[in-house]
């Protein structure tokens, strides 16, 4: 029904807007992104949003290397608790490891792998749903990370043997210097090079505060949500669910966000058996549900999800659940 649609969480561009805000002055409204989709580190944001998020940068900015002057600021410890298990491995190998199976949980479409080439290794990332005008910035951002990771156990006087990027920007030597390498574009994949030798070493194994290393059943179930491309039906919730931070959702904007025609989307769902309204009403039923269980005020339920007054939000509810929102609540507190 939907080909190749990918999501990525908020926290994975969170500092880029928090920066942008705080060195250009420039809100997320000013790039496409409603600034309620950030409030939440888990909120899934199709890819085609985070291209056009790269390249609105550039113009909004003037600046063609505004994306490295941002990473630049950027930390590696704002992923919560995904940072914790990525950083609590013995060993630089082992925290790759964990990074190149647990990015999936951010970045769906994403692939992050090492390769050994004789005496170097390549820690590598791909993603084919990045566009070609967003690749340069994606790249950047991504070996950016890449970077402070092995600074953060091979000491932050390390710098890689060599950084390619896929797309290409005009100002090598700026990059140059900031990598502290020799830089190479047009690459179909980022790569970051580093001595074979370096890859078991722990030499200073970043120390962890006291804290608990697990994360709640919430926090992992948000972790695992993330669709499949192929599931057509999980991307279309997750669609709708986006498009829900700009008001209630239409199907003018769903259809955008899936880069679609208005009437290719209602033939696709009418295919499927279902109706745009109904797809809305389960959506937003059951984002409201898990709202409610997580103890949130009515009120602020029904505004993060478009609704402006209560008795609209209740009778929604109410249409694809059988009960009022505050029913559903005393029968889950009875119950729990």
């Amino acid at each position: 029904m939907f080909e190749n649609v990918h999501f990525v969480r908020t926290m994975g561009i969170a500092g880029l807007v928090r920066n942008l805000h705080k060195t250009y002055g420039v809100k997320p409204e000013e790039l496409g992104i409603p600034a309620k989709a950030l409030e939440f580190p888990m909120t899934l944001i199709p890819v085609s949003v985070l291209n056009q998020f790269y390249e609105n940068i550039e113009l909004v900015t003037g600046d063609p290397d505004a994306v490295l002057n941002l990473v630049s600021q950027m930390s590696i410890d704002r992923l919560g608790s995904m940072s914790r298990w990525f950083f609590s491995g013995h060993d630089l190998a082992s925290t790759i490891r964990r990074i190149n199976f647990g990015i999936t949980c951010i970045q769906s479409g994403a692939f992050l792998s090492g390769e050994v080439v004789g005496p170097i290794v390549k820690w590598t990332y791909y993603n084919s749903s990045i566009s070609a005008p967003a690749k340069a910035d994606d790249g950047v951002r991504v070996a950016n990370f890449m970077c402070n990771v092995l600074k953060r156990y091979l000491g932050e006087e390390f710098v890689p043997d060599r950084v390619c990027i896929s797309g290409t920007k005009t100002n090598r030597s700026k990059y140059e210097a900031y990598f502290g390498c020799p830089i190479e574009w047009g690459h179909n994949q980022t790569e970051v090079w580093l001595p074979n030798k370096l890859r078991l070493q722990g030499n200073k194994i970043p120390s962890l505060a006291a804290e608990k290393l697990s994360m709640s059943f919430a926090d992992l179930d948000n972790y695992l949500n993330m669709p499949d491309s192929q599931d057509h039906m999980k991307v279309l919730y997750e669609v709708v669910n986006y498009s829900r931070h700009f008001g209630i959702p239409t199907l003018a904007k769903v259809s955008e966000l899936l880069g679609l025609s208005e009437q290719q989307l209602q033939r696709r769902l009418q295919a499927s058996g279902l109706n745009f309204t109904s797809v809305v009403g389960f959506v937003l039923s059951g984002e409201a549900v898990k709202q409610i269980v997580l103890g949130t005020p009515m009120e602020q339920i029904a505004e993060s999800l478009g609704y402006t007054n209560m008795t609209s939000f209740s009778r929604m509810f109410k249409k694809y659940r059988g009960i009022t929102p505050k029913q559903y609540l005393n029968n889950y507190l009875s119950a729990y």
